[in-house]
């Protein structure tokens, strides 16, 4: 692969409030199709301190970009890897640093069978891509998730599709590649078509989501053993429907976004408990404090959660917010101008600053990188 740096400029413009508790919304990065385009990930922040995501689309094939982004802005940007089809196309998930120091990451389609794979790109450049995995169906397929390192050293995932029951799967695999071994396939029954990450909690069991299925097909949050025993817990609606997001570990609870349900039918944020159970409504979104999450809650440094809603704010292209106790507030309201569609997880580095993703909108209507102050 070429290795291309793009500096991109970062917007010093302090956008207006949008209401009562706004914050100071920055745009680092603008993508316009040739850096890459449409983020559904977000960026994470590696070991070296530079900050590192992936595009669904552009870059030279418009398959697909990985990249990273340096200076003291992180306006700086750096294609690490375009996709070809062949290594991959459209990675959604999150790129993942692993105790190696290399990055690992999934393609929901292309490969050998166009039904998604896992790659390498090794330490410490992140240029040469080595494909660990090609989903062929019957070991998964479409990974939506990031991987995660499990206890036993292994990257555990999850396919949105595929498996025995073509519902999706949750799956290991050595940091070498090799074949999978698959943990569960979703029967319908014990949920269907998970979308996002597991989570490897204090108790050593893993939590989950699984978008359908269940009692009522209105989805299910999860608990699985190391030993691959699942045990699903339905939404009904009231409580949530359609969990989209990873799970977050926080006083002895577990929470999540669904992204429809609750009292209006606009999304909601839920808790189990460590241990696993229903799921209890924690709050609702209503459309005017946004709508429709499809990303986790990040736990800030002040002790409340911070996330990001699809749609929904005041100009219905999607909104930041804070939920703190019970109570959810709108901080920031996207305008199209400044992004639209945030559809990943933030994250809040050392200088408290959350950084996130859009997957549409700013300059070129292809999505962005920002920084966001409360």
């Amino acid at each position: 692969m070429i290795l291309t740096s793009l500096a991109v400029l970062a917007s010093s413009l302090v956008l207006p409030l949008q209401q009562a508790f706004a914050g100071t919304l920055t745009t680092v990065v603008n993508f316009n199709g040739t850096n890459g385009g449409t983020p559904k990930a977000g960026v994470f922040a590696g070991s070296d301190g530079n900050l590192y995501g992936t595009t669904s689309t552009g870059g030279s094939q418009s398959k697909g970009t990985a990249f990273k982004l340096t200076g003291s802005t992180f306006s700086t940007l750096t294609t690490l890897v375009n996709f070809t089809g062949t290594n991959g196309t459209n990675p959604v998930a999150r790129l993942f640093q692993a105790t190696d120091g290399n990055l690992y990451g999934a393609t929901f389609v292309g490969g050998t069978n166009n039904a998604g794979t896992l790659f390498k790109l090794p330490k410490t450049t992140f240029t040469t891509l080595t494909t660990l995995l090609n989903f062929n169906g019957i070991n998964g397929a479409n990974p939506a998730g990031r991987l995660i390192s499990g206890s036993d050293g292994s990257l555990w995932g999850t396919t949105s599709a595929g498996g025995v029951n073509s519902k999706g799967t949750v799956f290991k695999i050595p940091l070498t590649g090799g074949v999978p071994t698959v943990l569960v396939n979703f029967n319908g029954t014990n949920g269907a078509t998970p979308l996002a990450r597991l989570q490897l909690a204090s108790d050593k069991n893993y939590y989950g989501t699984a978008s359908a299925g269940g009692a009522t097909n209105k989805g299910v949050a999860f608990k699985l053993t190391p030993a691959g025993v699942i045990t699903s817990y339905s939404f009904s609606g009231a409580n949530g429907q359609n969990p989209r997001s990873g799970l977050t570990e926080s006083g002895g609870f577990l929470y999540g976004t669904t992204y429809l349900g609750g009292t209006s039918n606009k999304g909601a944020i839920f808790k189990v408990p460590l241990g696993g159970g229903t799921p209890v409504l924690v709050a609702s979104f209503n459309g005017t404090n946004g709508a429709n999450p499809t990303a986790a809650v990040t736990k800030g440094s002040d002790g409340n959660f911070y996330g990001t809603t699809s749609t929904g704010g005041a100009n219905n292209k999607g909104a930041i917010y804070r939920l703190a106790g019970g109570t959810l507030t709108l901080l920031f309201s996207f305008n199209g101008t400044n992004g639209a569609t945030p559809e990943s997880t933030l994250i809040q580095l050392a200088s408290s600053a959350f950084y996130g993703t859009t997957s549409t909108g700013g300059a070129s209507g292809q999505g962005s990188v920002f920084k966001f102050i409360p």
